[in-house]
């Protein structure tokens, strides 16, 4: 049990499950939040890395990066910070950290998904350097945001993250 009030990133657990579907369904109220199965599938079965932020031993957001073989890039599949903590860093810090997992990984680019209704979201990943790669009309199947539009965004990884 962490004692300190730093904020650490690690690995997430399998018993760190109830918590990260607790922030997912503060963060994606109703049916566009992942499933509670989708979730642990991600955590421990998909070809995946998963880390959490915590600060003083409470998990305060966390990340699911997925690899796909014989690609050079690595996909974030979700980002998730608690609402109770947000406008701290804690979203850059968790891509960040992604980041240099891809990066160790051997992958040159990272790609993500975000609705178009999500201008926090979009905000966070203009900031940490992605771009536009294409629009995707109808990609949800709930809305997000007021809409069922994507944007496909992407960002080169340095080799010497």
């Amino acid at each position: 049990m962490e004692t300190s009030r730093r904020s650490v990133i690690r690995p997430a657990k399998y018993d760190d499950l109830d918590t990260i579907m607790e922030i997912e369904e503060r963060c994606f109220p109703g049916p566009i939040a992942y499933s509670k199965r989708q979730m642990a599938y991600l955590l421990l079965h998909a070809n995946s890395a998963s880390f959490v932020e915590t600060c003083g031993g409470v998990i305060r957001g966390f990340v699911i990066v997925t690899y796909r073989q014989g690609s050079t890039t690595g996909y974030v599949e979700t980002l998730d910070v608690d609402p109770h903590y947000a406008k701290l860093g804690i979203g850059l810090k968790l891509l960040t950290f992604a980041e240099t997992d891809m990066c160790k990984q051997g992958k040159h680019w990272s790609q993500l998904e975000v609705s178009e209704g999500n201008k926090v979201a979009l905000r966070l990943y203009k900031k940490a350097g992605y771009k536009l790669k294409e629009k995707l009309k109808g990609y949800y199947r709930y809305e997000h945001g007021g809409t069922r539009d994507a944007m496909r965004m992407v960002k080169a990884i340095p080799e010497n993250l």
